[in-house]
């Protein structure tokens, strides 16, 4: 077993230096070449992500010169989306409208009369991009706007040469239209729309349909940062941001002619414009010209570009990028007059922002309406990226937070390790939730010259004990802690820093707790772990030099949840000693409302994002997360269940100082019994403390509660902190004002660390020290 353990653990270093070596590659790459002006939002998150990208590039032509699988195959599979799973709000299929593959979301909620159809069609370059790594898009779309989407699975470069691409969107947007009442749908309500390459082929199919007779026209197309046109590289958007994540100048000629597949050596002179006749560029001047882009978009440097000789050669090659199903800015007149009302989505940082404008000047000039959404601070992709769990661009790290460049720092790494996990998952290496834990608990401490430590079994359950070396005149505090972790991750190893920190400065016998995690084991086994290790601990105090009377519960985050249950739990045990008080670390004490005050101010707010927190209670609660959406708008509960917990669960009841920064309360909406049904045990106190009855509050015993302005978790312990202080439980509140949600664990990484975290900690010992 240990010859096991050491090869494996020779293999994962050799994995861990080699991708980080390809990493350490990829960032030179991108500093290098990229860049990323000052107005971007988020500027350090889209270098992560770009950085991400190249990696996966990087990595793909590795397996494709080991001859593991090619390089494109690796790509599409690692931005391929999970399988799609139920959602409460809709039906999902997946069918085939005349062979081309289709995933229809439909509504679930009754409609008075035939809904609207939205067709999309993804983007990717042409190469990329699927039915399922759009899923998220589609659902939203279809949730929000109460409409059935089709997304469309067209064929992919470069195994389908063009125009197979406008066949099969065309093919299936003209299927659906004529069968728009099978599917709920008003034949005359039809939207297509689609992002980038996708709003290229949604601009191709709507001027394709408004030229067909008997046959209905698309009440609207939605074009969201699309590419129109493949005559003029030099427009002010190509110069500026030919460099700007996540797409390249050179990147979208060279995947215009991987689509035509075409040579692409000709690429710089496609560049130059030496594909175009100068007779063609007098045609489409009045069309295709800088002069019609307005001037606040050539503020940030735009030089015109001189003419470059025509190349009859480079013509030849390029020639089918002129046709309007290539580039619909194109079309004539005659069909741009006749196309539905449309939005245009641009970005300011993106390549592609004028073809956007100038098709919007030329619908405008033909009489077509438009509603145009300009994104200031947006780049290629952004839309993309709303909801892409901690690379969603929807992260804030407020002002006053202590230290926030150490925080991005820190950030980015666990985003790059959930995303390496990934990868490796993906090469069925091993499972992302797997490494990611084996990550967190990379670094071993040696001997502690003040500590005995020994890892042990309480009932089955595997603990860690820290005794200090010190000879004592009587019986010790005895200290329980239960770690954090969304009980999904966290170990005796992650948090040994935190528990030999408090025993060597309380000078307390400390007993760290090894409970089994989520998805693997749901509630109630973690709870029943720490329940039988405490209970274990308690009944044999004295075999380990501690008082029995002088006991403390304590936890980090979901060890707080624990350690709060536990606690509840252990009042009304006669065959043990009391408890003699409990420290609560920012912990997380009910899964019913997602919306009270920090949970709004904070929800982008790393290290713990609003999302996350539904996401691990679900994880914990059933091992899947399929009725997160449900948990976040709160339709998860009946309303006599909210009203039956209003006394002890209400914004009313957290300090006004607490919601300046901004609280909207949230309306009450209509609950699923199916979901509640499947969540109801998220009540019992067990899973939720601050649920419990008042007689059992009242029996608890003195507390220590730590907050931090900055996390989502901040109004579940003032809501406990205000019921303790009604039961008549003495309470000693410590209150970070620029802490985040997982400070205390950063009390000592080197010049990681976070001195509001180490004061907090100090805090907490000096309550242990106090009783």
């Amino acid at each position: 077993m240990e010859l096991a353990y050491s090869l494996f653990t020779i293999a994962a270093e050799i994995l861990i230096v080699s991708f980080t070596l390809v990493a350490a590659w990829t960032i030179y790459y991108e500093l290098s070449y990229s860049e990323i002006p000052p107005g971007v939002e988020q500027p350090g998150k889209l270098r992560i992500l770009h950085c991400l990208l190249i990696f996966s590039r990087v990595l793909g032509k590795i397996l494709e010169h080991l001859g593991f699988c090619s390089e494109i195959d690796f790509i599409r599979y690692t931005q391929d989306g999970k399988k799609p799973r139920e959602d409460p709000k809709l039906f999902i299929k997946d069918l085939q409208f005349e062979d081309v593959p289709v995933r229809v979301y439909q509504p679930r909620a009754p409609s008075a009369g035939l809904r609207r159809g939205v067709i999309y069609l993804h983007g990717g370059g042409w190469m990329f991009g699927s039915i399922n790594s759009y899923d998220r898009v589609c659902r939203y779309i279809a949730r929000e706007s109460e409409s059935v989407v089709v997304s469309v699975g067209y064929r992919l470069a470069p195994e389908h040469k063009y125009p197979s691409q406008f066949r099969d969107c065309l093919t299936a947007s003209t299927h659906f239209m004529k069968a728009a009442e099978d599917y709920g749908v008003d034949s005359a309500c039809v939207i297509i729309s689609g992002d980038s390459v996708g709003g290229t082929l949604a601009a191709a199919v709507c001027q394709a349909l408004v030229s067909r007779s008997n046959f209905p026209k698309p009440l609207a197309q939605i074009l969201i940062y699309p590419g129109l046109q493949a005559i003029d590289f030099y427009l002010p958007s190509y110069q500026q941001n030919c460099a700007v994540p996540i797409l390249y100048r050179e990147h979208v000629i060279s995947c215009c002619l991987k689509y035509l597949e075409k040579d692409v050596s000709v690429l710089e002179n496609v560049i130059e414009g030496s594909h175009v006749p100068l007779d063609m560029k007098l045609k489409y001047g009045r069309w295709i010209n800088p002069d019609n882009i307005p001037e606040e978009f050539k503020i940030r440097s735009y030089k015109p570009h001189l003419p470059t000789s025509y190349s009859d050669e480079v013509y030849e090659v390029a020639k089918p990028a002129l046709e309007t199903t290539f580039s619909p800015l194109l079309a004539e007149d005659s069909i741009v007059s006749q196309l539905p009302l449309s939005y245009i989505l641009t970005c300011e940082y993106d390549v592609l922002r004028d073809d956007g404008l100038l098709y919007k000047k030329r619908l405008e000039d033909s009489g077509v309406p438009v509603t145009w959404y300009h994104v200031k601070d947006g780049f290629h992709g952004v839309v993309s990226l709303f909801d892409f769990g901690i690379l969603s661009f929807r992260s804030e790290i407020p002002l006053g937070v202590d230290q926030p460049v150490k925080l991005r720092i820190i950030h980015s790494f666990l985003i790059g390790t959930a995303v390496l996990g990934k990868i490796l998952e993906k090469l069925g290496l091993c499972s992302q939730l797997g490494f990611t834990r084996y990550m967190r608990c990379l670094k071993k401490l040696g001997e502690d010259p003040k500590l005995f430590i020994k890892d042990l079994q309480f009932g089955k359950v595997p603990v860690r004990i820290y005794q200090p070396r010190a000879p004592s005149a009587g019986r010790r505090r005895g200290v329980i802690y239960f770690h954090g972790g969304g009980w999904v991750f966290g170990s005796i190893d992650s948090h040994e820093p935190i528990c030999r920190y408090i025993a060597r400065e309380s000078e307390s016998v400390v007993v760290s707790v090894e409970y089994r995690l989520a998805p693997e084991h749901t509630y109630p086994a973690p709870y029943e772990d720490c329940l039988t290790a405490t209970t274990h601990f308690m009944k044999t105090a004295e075999d380990y030099g501690v008082d029995p009377a002088c006991i403390i519960i304590s936890g980090d985050s979901a060890g707080g949840n624990l350690a709060a249950a536990v606690c509840q739990t252990l009042v009304g045990r006669p065959d043990l000693p009391k408890v003699h008080a409990q420290v609560l670390i920012y912990p997380c004490l009910q899964a019913i409302d997602f919306n009270l005050p920090s949970y709004q101010q904070n929800c982008g707010v790393p290290l713990l994002f609003r999302e996350r927190t539904a996401f691990y209670a679900l994880q914990y609660l059933k091992g899947d997360a399929s009725f997160l959406e449900d948990f976040l708008e709160g339709s998860h509960m009946p309303v006599d269940v909210k009203l039956k917990f209003r006394k002890w669960l209400s914004a009313d009841n957290i300090p006004k100082e607490f919601k300046v920064r901004g609280y909207k309360p949230k309306v009450p909406i209509e609950c699923s019994n199916e979901v509640y049904e499947a969540v109801k045990k998220m009540c019992e106190p067990a899973f939720s403390p601050l649920l419990t009855e008042d007689a059992v509050v009242r029996q608890l015993p003195k507390s220590f509660i730590l907050t931090c302005e900055y996390d989502v978790l901040r109004d579940d312990a003032l809501l406990y902190k205000k019921r303790l202080e009604d039961g008549g439980v003495p309470v000693t509140w410590y209150h970070i004002e620029n802490g985040f949600h997982g400070i205390i664990s950063l009390f000592d990484c080197g010049r990681l660390s976070f001195p509001a975290g180490k004061k907090g900690l100090d805090n907490i010992v000096n309550f242990l020290r106090s009783l």
